[in-house]
């Protein structure tokens, strides 16, 4: 019962810990793309809160695709025993 808690515990970090470094990669990418201060001040406030928006929805998404990959893998797991 505790091997499989540790054992679950490394794999949900080793999961976060793939994400964050797969996430670092993709900002430094997207960082070309992001406006700057003065880009950004220009814009309307109906475009401001549609980046933002899509900003979000995004970050979402992500959030929600590294608990179902974690959950996958927990599942894996359970049903191996």
């Amino acid at each position: 019962m505790v091997n499989n808690l540790i054992f679950t515990n490394l794999f949900s970090l080793q999961m976060l810990f793939q994400f964050k470094f797969k996430r670092k990669k993709n900002t430094q990418e997207k960082s070309k793309s992001k406006l700057n201060m003065n880009d950004w001040m220009e814009l309307t406030k109906e475009e401001r809160l549609e980046i933002d928006s899509n900003e979000k929805n995004e970050s979402m998404r992500n959030k929600k695709e590294l608990l179902k990959t974690i959950r996958e893998e927990y599942m894996k797991i359970k049903n191996k025993k």
